[in-house]
């Protein structure tokens, strides 16, 4: 009988009493989901038609309208984790090791985009400018953030990794001193 009393006030006190805790962590759960799908898809509609999308390439802007609606999402399931007292530090492990590996597999785009953003930042070369990296010569016709578009003198557009610009030698024609005895070319 002692047992069975032990089994009903162990009952009550973890189901019974923790029942209104429980019931307001779920009401507070569905207020979160909706404030964070809510925000979620205002900012991604703010980034897709708003200032950085007329002002910018339009893929960019869709692309961090949806990071940041993962991002947004991503704090709701943390949030909402924590209300109900789940411990995060295997999540966070788990995304830690996550990351190292996506990082790995991607690190050639990564070298591209590191390397267009110092290109973007220092300038070693302008739009318009005839440049020479290998055995790669043309105008210089656009620089984005992964990849420099040249083009060449018979009208071939030819995509250079913005990593190969950043470690090779890179000859720019508009920097050459001229010859004091040439004639100067007319533009």
């Amino acid at each position: 009988m002692g047992d069975l009393r032990a089994s009903f006030e162990h009952y009550y006190q973890d189901v019974i009493v923790s029942a209104p805790g429980f019931l307001l962590g779920i009401v507070e759960a569905i207020l979160i989901v909706a404030l964070v799908l809510f925000v979620g898809r205002r900012l991604q509609a703010g980034f897709r038609k708003g200032r950085l999308a007329r002002n910018t390439n339009l893929n960019l802007a869709i692309l961090i309208g949806r990071l940041s609606y993962l991002a947004a999402l991503g704090i709701g399931v943390i949030w909402i984790a924590h209300i109900f007292g789940v411990q995060l530090t295997g999540l966070l492990t788990f995304l830690g090791a996550l990351s190292l590996a996506i990082t790995f597999a991607i690190q050639d785009v990564l070298k591209n985009l590191v390397a267009g953003l110092y290109l973007l930042w220092e300038r070693p070369f302008l739009i318009g400018d005839a440049i020479k990296v290998k055995d790669v010569s043309g105008a210089v016709e656009d620089i984005q953030v992964r990849t420099t578009v040249l083009r060449a003198e018979n009208g071939q557009l030819i995509v250079v990794p913005n990593a190969l610009l950043f470690t090779e030698i890179v000859i720019n024609r508009r920097l050459e001193i001229p010859d004091p005895e040439a004639p100067v070319p007319s533009r």
